[in-house]
């Protein structure tokens, strides 16, 4: 019998930690906050182009309805009826006092006629309004704007004042008011706002 004696042969068993497994995890989680991230800003861009993209089509029918004196975009782009109703309380004269003469026994039911000045605008004459105010001028090509400051201020969800202060006539300031009317997406202008001096240009 040989003396030689076979060593009991040692299983060695070696641990290895599995970075593809951390790695993997980690590459998920990343994944998953990415998509949150795009999630949200594709949220707030669509908030955004809800809440305000209706606002450049506004500007578009605008611009190109005063320009080309174009009936249909005025509309698209002004609510005349409103407009007009707050002008009518910019007139002057409509806060004078009305005295009636106690002694006439109709005087509570006639009908008051006040001597302040009317102004009414439509889609006829808007373009003659803003040419007389000085905010558009007649070229040899059609009509232009003339040189004015405009200004965006108090931003809300539903409502935006623009102010255009004409640069020839630092004092001849026209507020538009512009809110949404009927739906997220369509904005009009629905109140416009004259300086006393602006009001006098135009009333003169």
């Amino acid at each position: 019998m040989s003396g030689h004696t076979q060593e009991k042969s040692k299983i060695v068993r070696t641990i290895k930690t599995h970075n593809d497994v951390f790695e993997g995890t980690a590459y998920k989680k990343q994944n998953n906050v990415l998509r949150m991230g795009l999630f949200y800003v594709t949220c707030a861009l669509v908030l955004l182009l809800a809440s305000y993209g209706g606002l450049y089509f506004e500007k578009g029918y605008l611009h190109d309805g005063i320009l080309q004196n174009d009936a249909a975009q005025m509309k698209k782009s002004i609510d005349f009826e409103m407009v007009n109703d707050g002008i009518v309380g910019q007139m002057p004269g409509m806060l004078d006092e009305i005295k009636k003469d106690p002694n006439d026994k109709y005087a509570n039911s006639m009908k008051m006629n006040l001597d302040s000045p009317e102004l009414h605008i439509s889609t006829d004459n808007l373009v003659d309004i803003l040419i007389k105010a000085g905010f558009v001028r007649k070229t040899a090509d059609g009509l232009a704007f003339t040189d004015f400051d405009w200004k965006t201020a108090h931003w809300a969800y539903s409502q935006v004042s623009v102010i255009l202060t004409s640069k020839e006539h630092p004092k001849d300031v026209l507020t538009l008011k512009v809110a949404k009317e009927g739906s997220i997406l369509i904005w009009h202008v629905v109140g416009a706002y004259m300086s006393t001096s602006l009001r006098n240009r135009v009333l003169n």
